[in-house]
């Protein structure tokens, strides 16, 4: 006995259809065809024919954070500060801290704000405010440097620096000056 692959497929004997299915397959199809122009589908007949063609999706628009009114104060004001408008961030930084008034960072850049605006005694104040709410971070202590360098108070910066490479060395912009004139790193 042949096995089942060997023969013939049973495809390949003509087979008719008895009439009556062919009538019923007629009606059915144009059952189809009704239900498909009811229901919106225009090539209407079969379900697997195609249709006139689709237009192309449009792309999908992301909005952008300002779009939607959402905005970090901060990233805004540190922006303002690298496009050299001063007055701008202390706005954004004065925005943040009106939300968070405990936050260093924020207190921080108003301190970077009020310094280019050349006016170190708030600087020095906003940059303290961040050094009590973050008193690890060596950078809010190279801030107050800057501001009592400025205020002229060379002693009191001198304690400053010290205290901010203490707290970060690789703050390497301290060692090369601060309040008390050219400094060498340490080994170097």
């Amino acid at each position: 006995m042949a096995a089942p692959w060997e023969g013939p497929l049973w495809t390949d004997r003509p087979r008719r259809r008895a009439p009556w299915a062919r009538r019923l397959d007629g009606w059915v199809l144009r059952l189809a065809g009704l239900g498909g122009r009811l229901l919106g589908r225009p090539s209407g007949a079969t379900p697997g024919a195609p249709g006139p063609p689709r237009p192309p999706l449009a792309p999908i628009a992301v909005p952008r954070p300002e779009d939607l009114g959402v905005t970090d104060p901060l990233a805004d004001g540190r922006r303002a500060l690298e496009l050299g408008r001063p007055a701008e961030a202390l706005h954004h930084f004065g925005q943040l801290l009106a939300e968070h008034p405990d936050h260093p960072w924020g207190w921080h850049g108003r301190g970077d704000a009020l310094q280019v605006m050349a006016e170190p005694e708030g600087a020095l104040k906003a940059y303290r405010r961040a050094a009590e709410l973050q008193p690890r971070q060596g950078l809010h202590r190279g801030g107050e440097c800057n501001a009592l360098s400025a205020l002229g108070r060379s002693a009191e910066a001198e304690v400053a620096r010290q205290a901010a490479l203490s707290l970060d060395p690789s703050l390497l912009w301290m060692w090369e000056g601060g309040a008390a004139g050219a400094r060498r790193r340490p080994g170097g």
